[in-house]
């Protein structure tokens, strides 16, 4: 477990309690802290269909394995996110300091390659990028408007690439994840199988 995974799982989840019913072919997982709502979510497994809905979000995989509790143990959180079909919030969230890293990569890369540009307004731009909360605000305020002209002159094709910078994972996936987890070892336990 990541230092993220570990982080949710002690924040989010650490008084949650697995309930898994069967319902004719239907299992539904509730995963909640008994007396509240938050942080709780439901699981409905579905032949090779999971979807989830609750205080963690909504979201609806399609995957190549027939879905219960025990069958997410051992998926690694990339690969589950790539069986995610429907999804209730943005996929990745913003992280300023890998889109300055990515950036001072970018800037390392221009200055190999002997390109020119201007030293202040790239620093400039990465401290802005830096200091932007979201993809919209970096997407919004930063390459639209302000430093838009200065990025094209250094890439043309810049609009394939800067707009993902500073990309994460969203932690509610990643939670989605750490949740089934959680709760299929609790189960296991409760049923002696650990």
């Amino acid at each position: 477990m990541n230092d993220v995974e570990k982080h949710i799982g002690e924040t989010w989840f650490s008084e949650h309690v697995a309930t898994l019913t069967q319902h004719g072919d239907l299992q539904v997982l509730q995963w909640a802290k008994p007396g509240t709502n938050t942080y709780s979510g439901r699981y409905v497994f579905d032949g090779n269909k999971m979807y989830i809905s609750g205080d963690i979000g909504e979201g609806v995989f399609w995957l190549t394995w027939k879905a219960d509790i025990h069958s997410f143990n051992d998926i690694h959180v990339g690969y589950f996110e790539e069986k995610l079909t429907a999804y209730s919030g943005q996929r990745r969230d913003y992280d300023g300091t890998k889109a300055r890293k990515q950036l001072e990569d970018w800037r390392i890369e221009l200055i190999e390659e002997e390109v020119p540009f201007d030293i202040e307004t790239f620093r400039e731009m990465i401290s802005a990028a830096e200091s932007c909360s979201s993809k919209e605000e970096w997407a919004l305020n930063c390459v639209n408007d302000e430093y838009s002209e200065f990025i094209s002159e250094l890439d043309a094709d810049y609009w394939e690439w800067i707009y993902s910078i500073g990309d994460k994972m969203s932690r509610r996936i990643i939670g989605y994840l750490v949740g089934l987890k959680m709760a299929s070892k609790q189960l296991k336990e409760k049923s002696g199988v650990a």
